[in-house]
């Protein structure tokens, strides 16, 4: 529907602006032959026009509605909608949760067009009768004009003279002189000669399709008009006495019936053709040459369509629905709240977080927007912000802009011209938009906008990049564009001030009396969801996190800290405000070696990120990253830090750890700093699933206080190991302090934290029972319809145990199809008890693979107890195979027991 009503709406924008031209530009020129043929294919064109695609590469205005709210709103109520799932209401849905009605607003719509569409046409179809009517009534009295190939049909005074195709009725009861009456005969030949009828038939059929449109009803009028010009023009031609026709124009009245199918005498308004006889014959050779640019200018701004519009979806990476419903349920665990997710297109944002009304709060986060309900109280409203956070992650996407250039780029930055100024009118407005519910709450979060600054130093196409929530974020895109708004400084490239794409964000931070004891910053750490597995890709190829061998920048990473000192440039206003910290860049390095799609992940500042930016995208190409021999895509994660050199002697310096006379240790030594990894390091999901081990490199400040300050990561893992070890870090007990020369001081430390996967699965983790182990043997299946479709791969269950080994609850942690999911959720429904070896509830990762022929794919996780269903396709005595293994590889398996593997094959034990 919504593109429909953007076609009609261009559509409608063409033909009045085709009747603009013809009103300014010929509606007084005696240039009717070409006046015609004007008014008769420019409906046409204006059909035309906005279904014609002529893509090009620069950036112009457009007058379409699909950059409009009405059209986004329209378009996602025209879809169906794309639900993950309905949680916390009484029923479960997996498509839409709209109730089923029989007819829907645009079904009213069509009927009652329809209806109108009918009315008008039977009123046309009356019109032919009663022209047919008048035809047979006077029939017996018709005469053919062999001179003007023309039937003279009798009306008997009951319809004025007109003319219809080659039939001219003429109404004997006027009293006309013979000069009256031959100028009268010529005025309706020249109709039939030049073959009106079609043209006025022509038109009736696009008002009656197009009766909406009041610029078709003005074009057919205009076309009425020039009609009688043109009849007029070649009835003068032929008469000599040329002041005697005006007059008989305005003596002749409508008498009767009138046919609007016809063509009449006097159907234009007197005034006007006695007007323009009077005019003279020389048309405006200027005003008729306009109507040809103007036309090539209307289908260019119509028809020409830049390749990607500014500000539409360039790329996203969104989580499959399945997992986004796994990850839905976990959350139930926390809070319990109503929730719905559902999919949309193009959204205006990268993401915006709602108020909360009443007891409901919507946030669109990239394609998904999560509908949150029955939050009742404070606690449930701040652990669904927090929740917000964790989410944001399913989906990203990023805008493309054309051709215009992000500012990151460019030698000279845009910049406010008094940043003071800027950053209070900012912080003011979003002090006065601020709820009161988030102002209590003491709601800490940050606010990033993106717009594109024109080299007028003008604010245009601002989104949300980042969402602060509780309606500020929409206000402060209005603020920002008011004429009370400071005002900026264009950016620079070789000299020239160009369009460029800019970026600014603030932290919004603020005292207030009351302390919430679960803050926005801290707690999703509370809220242990699925995280979603990375499907990113960069020209259609995948996107590496891990890899065997990572990428290398040229110099290695000592050339790249080299080439960091050397092109870093200290921002003017941050060092004004003494800002410091370190701005996290990731960013891939494509299989070719280029660096590509940079962004911030933790920032400090908008100069200090933009300028983090700009020196990664500036870089020189890397030594691609490879994995199993290939060169591939790799997405890189580095820290920038900013720290400005201080002259003041009272503030203490940071010592590198080998120059103190003692180094900083934990509380109680290694020992106790190990033990502190063991009982609160949490193996995350997505390493666990993909295999990922490895040793994580750290550097933080340990200051004189024994607190620890500036944790960041030297050299990586992925796969969420890296942001696991710097929460370790970042919320370890107090150090013992560095000494040097007797005195407690800040000094700096590099760190391993080691993700071992053999030793977080074994020793007092659960194992399944061999009671468990038969149970799998005699009850799960292949599913016909999955072995059909040649559906295989492994589905990752996790399992909830309590202290005595009942499987209490069951998920997907990882999906391959609706059938084999359904099938282990069915099996496990009533699976006996692991082994617990420590009292307590555990969580479990438990993988099933489905291999069809027992074809053995890549592995996809290094996960331990793996279950492997083979379904064959030919042979029905063979339908299933089932066999039990360890993670470990396969030429380990002799150091199993004998409970640990088994193979079933023809319903024997092997």
């Amino acid at each position: 529907m919504a593109i429909l009503i953007d076609y009609i709406w261009q559509s409608t924008f063409c033909l009045f602006f085709f009747f603009g031209i013809y009103w300014v530009f010929l509606r007084n020129e005696k240039a009717f032959v070409f006046t015609r043929v004007y008014i008769l294919i420019t409906p046409i064109l204006a059909l035309l026009f906005p279904l014609m695609q002529i893509p090009v590469e620069f950036y112009k205005p457009d007058i379409s509605l699909e950059q409009s709210q009405l059209f986004r709103a329209l378009t996602i109520e025209s879809m169906p909608e794309e639900v993950a799932g309905t949680f916390g209401l009484p029923e479960f849905t997996v498509q839409s949760t709209k109730l089923p009605v029989l007819l829907e607003l645009k079904d009213y719509f069509l009927i009652g067009y329809l209806i109108i569409i009918s009315l008008l046409a039977i009123r046309l179809f009356w019109q032919m009768i009663q022209l047919r009517l008048l035809q047979e009534k006077g029939w017996y009295q018709t005469s053919f004009k062999l001179k003007g190939n023309y039937f003279l049909i009798p009306t008997f005074g009951l319809a004025p003279i007109f003319s219809y195709f080659n039939k001219l009725f003429w109404d004997e009861t006027q009293d006309l002189s013979l000069e009256e009456k031959d100028q009268i005969i010529k005025h309706e030949i020249e109709h039939i000669r030049q073959h009106h009828s079609w043209d006025v038939l022509y038109y009736q059929v696009l008002s009656i399709i197009f009766w909406f449109n009041p610029a078709i009803h003005l074009m057919r009028s205009a076309l009425v008009d020039v009609h009688e010009y043109l009849a007029d023009e070649n009835v003068l031609k032929q008469t000599e006495n040329k002041e005697s026709y005006p007059k008989l124009i305005a003596k002749i009245a409508f008498k009767g019936m009138d046919l609007p199918i016809g063509n009449y005498f006097i159907r234009s308004t007197t005034l006007k053709r006695i007007l323009m006889i009077k005019k003279t014959a020389k048309p405006n050779w200027f005003k008729l040459t306009m109507v040809i640019p103007l036309t090539v200018m209307l289908m260019a701004l119509i028809s020409m369509k830049t390749k990607v519009g500014v500000g539409f979806l360039l790329s996203s990476n969104t989580e499959k629905i399945e997992f986004i419903k796994e990850q839905l349920i976990a959350s139930q665990d926390s809070i319990e709240i109503a929730i719905k997710v559902k999919k949309i297109n193009n959204p205006k944002h990268y993401e915006l977080i709602g108020p909360l009304k009443g007891d409901q709060l919507t946030a669109q986060l990239g394609e998904l927007v999560y509908d949150f309900a029955d939050i009742t109280s404070d606690e449930e409203y701040l652990k669904v912000r927090s929740l917000i956070n964790t989410l944001r992650r399913n989906s990203t996407i990023s805008k493309n802009y054309g051709e215009i250039p992000y500012s990151y780029v460019a030698k000279k930055r845009p910049a406010p011209e008094d940043a003071t100024a800027w950053s209070k009118f900012v912080l003011d407005v979003i002090s006065k938009e601020m709820s009161e519910k988030d102002r209590e709450l003491n709601i800490r979060s940050s606010i990033q906008i993106e717009f594109i600054l024109s080299k007028d130093g003008k604010i245009t196409n601002p989104v949300i990049k980042q969402s602060f929530g509780g309606g500020v974020d929409e206000k402060l895109l209005e603020a920002i564009q008011s004429a009370n708004a400071p005002k900026w400084t264009a950016g620079e490239i070789d000299g020239k001030k160009v369009d460029l794409v800019h970026a600014a964000s603030f932290a919004i931070t603020y005292s207030a009396d009351n302390q919430i004891q679960e803050s926005l910053h801290n707690f999703p750490q509370v809220i242990e969801v699925p995280i979603g597995q990375s499907a990113r890709t960069y020209n259609g190829d995948e996107i590496f996190d891990v890899v065997e061998n990572a990428p290398v920048p040229p110099g290695g990473m000592e050339g790249w800290n080299e080439y960091l000192r050397a092109n870093l440039e200290y921002p003017e206003d941050a060092k004004r405000a003494g800002i410091e910290g370190t701005a996290y860049v990731v960013f891939v390095v494509t299989k070719e070696g280029k660096i590509e799609q940079p962004e911030i992940i933790r920032g400090v500042s908008p100069s200090i990120d933009q300028e983090a930016l700009r020196v990664v995208a500036n870089g020189a190409d890397w030594t691609p990253g490879k994995q199993r021999g290939r060169e591939v895509n790799v997405r890189m994660r580095l820290p920038i830090r900013f720290k400005q050199s201080s002259s003041n002697d009272n503030k203490p310096s940071t010592i590198p750890a080998d120059m103190v006379d003692q180094q900083a240790e934990p509380q109680g030594g290694m020992d106790a700093w190990n033990t502190y990894l063991k009982n609160n390091l949490k193996y995350p999901q997505e390493a666990k699933i993909k295999g990922v081990e490895g040793v994580v490199y750290l550097t933080f400040i340990v200051d004189k206080d024994g607190n620890i300050k500036e944790p960041e990561i030297l050299r990586g893992i992925g796969a969420y190991c890296d942001e696991e070890a710097l929460r370790l870090v970042e919320n370890s007990p107090k150090w013992k302090p560095g000494e040097k020369d007797g005195e407690a001081v800040e000094s700096r430390l590099r760190l391993p934290i080691r993700f071992d996967l053999e030793k977080s699965t074994s020793g007092i983790v659960p194992k399944p029972t061999a009671q468990f182990n038969e149970y799998l043997r005699k009850n799960i299946k292949y599913p016909t319809e999955a072995r059909r479709n040649n559906e295989s791969g492994s589905v990752i269950a996790r399992l909830t145990l309590d202290k005595d080994g009942n499987i209490i609850k069951s998920a997907i942690s990882k999906g391959i199809s609706k059938e084999l999911n359904e099938e282990v959720l069915r099996v496990l429904e009533k699976a006996p008890n692991w082994n617990v070896y420590v009292a307590g509830e555990y969580e479990v990762l438990l993988p099933i693979t489905f291999r069809i022929d027992n074809i053995k794919n890549p592995p996809t996780h290094n996960l331990p107890h793996e279950v492997v269903v083979v379904g064959y396709s030919g042979n029905a005595s063979k339908e299933k195979t089932f066999e039990y293994k360890t993670a470990f590889p396969v030429q380990e398996i002799k150091r199993l027991d004998s409970n640990d593997l088994l193979m079933i094959e023809d319903g024997q034990t092997h």
